[in-house]
């Protein structure tokens, strides 16, 4: 039955999905990737591996993940990608939508740019079409934003061009400082969160006010709820993991299986479900007809999205016992407790826990498409 549901829910999100249609979308798993310069891409390109690199045209979006992305040739529509390392000197047609350790833009984008990460750059080539919304500990931007500037950070620096406002919320602590450098052009109004005064060159150039808003001094003590927060957050999970562990015994062996076995493969099937999915709901509740079939296909992604990080942690406990305790043979309970209790303490890492939690659920659901597939 679980294997029927899963099948029936993932051709109902690609079937009624044609802008993302896979016919016209390739989709590539190895550890090392690379498309050459006279080479190009039809329709979206759907890539997982160890490092990728496009030299060559992608006629359509780039979804990508890997320990290391390079995309020096051009991509018509968005690239959404999560790595490590991530360098971006080509042209983009569309959005950028990127999360890692080390982000670099050094094309031209003619949409908006969403990057998350420890550290961001904006090269002194890069210009940014629309907005950009930059979330990370250091910030540098050293090219155009012909829209505005918004994100978090714990440093900025700009030393480029803001066509709009700038909107940051610096959060380093005694570290944080917002610095607009001699040369640099907003030609808008400076807004900044921190409780520490922007440095502003007066060789740059700034076109409307510039206004510090001081964060409130917050003296009730946030941690034990937190810590309540965290462990619910895990007791519930344990919760239902020992219940798929006792109903859904073999169907979870053989998808944990499925996705050890396959590794960074899975992930393109699992990130095609979790961005296929979504879309697919939100057209269906503009339908009258559609509104019931939306809510359902909600529902499925959402019960498939946290089962997909449980499937990932029982995989990261047997990994963590195997290594530790030199045993072959495990349960599936006995590899869960510790997989979720690690797991879950990895998602609730400050900034970059989000990221955890999306390879999680990406490699769950990859493992999930691969069971419900298998004709074995």
């Amino acid at each position: 039955m679980i294997k029927k549901i899963a099948i029936i829910s993932l051709f109902l999100a690609l079937f009624l999905a044609p802008v993302y249609s896979l016919k016209a979308a390739g989709a590539k798993s190895s550890e090392t990737i690379y498309i050459p310069k006279e080479e190009i891409v039809s329709g979206n390109l759907y890539a997982a591996g160890g490092t990728i690199t496009i030299d060559g045209t992608v006629s359509g979006d780039l979804i990508v993940a890997a320990q290391s992305i390079i995309v020096n040739g051009r991509v018509e529509g968005d690239i959404i990608a999560a790595s490590q390392d991530i360098t971006i000197n080509g042209d983009v047609g569309g959005n950028i939508r990127i999360a890692g350790n080390s982000l670099t833009i050094n094309g031209s984008v003619a949409r908006n740019v969403n990057a998350f990460g420890a550290n961001i750059v904006l090269g002194t080539d890069s210009q940014i079409g629309w907005d950009a919304y930059l979330v990370g500990s250091n910030l540098s931007v050293r090219g155009i934003i012909d829209g505005g500037l918004g994100g978090h950070a714990g440093q900025a620096l700009i030393t480029g061009k803001i066509g709009k406002n700038i909107d940051l919320k610096l959060t380093g602590g005694t570290n944080q400082k917002l610095t607009v450098a001699s040369g640099a052009i907003v030609n808008g109004d400076i807004k900044y969160t921190s409780a520490t005064a922007a440095s502003i060159s007066s060789e740059a150039s700034v076109a409307g006010s510039v206004r510090q808003i001081t964060p409130e001094v917050k003296t009730k003590n946030n941690f034990w709820p937190w810590m309540w927060g965290r462990l619910f957050s895990i007791f519930a999970a344990i919760a239902v993991g020992l219940v798929l562990t006792t109903v859904c015994k073999k169907c979870l062996n053989k998808t944990v299986g499925l996705i050890e076995e396959k590794k960074a493969r899975v992930l393109i099937p699992g990130l095609i479900f979790f961005f296929i999915v979504p879309p697919v709901a939100l057209v269906l509740m503009f339908t009258i007809i559609g509104i019931p079939l939306a809510l359902i296909l909600g529902a499925i992604w959402l019960i498939a999205a946290y089962i997909a990080k449980i499937l990932t942690a029982i995989l990261l406990g047997k990994v963590l016992i195997e290594k530790i305790l030199k045993k072959e043979s495990l349960s599936l309970t006995w590899s869960m407790v510790p997989g979720v209790i690690v797991c879950w303490l990895l998602f609730s890492v400050p900034f970059v826990g989000w990221i955890f939690g999306l390879i999680a659920v990406w490699l769950g659901l990859g493992g999930l498409w691969l069971y419900a597939t298998d004709k074995s």
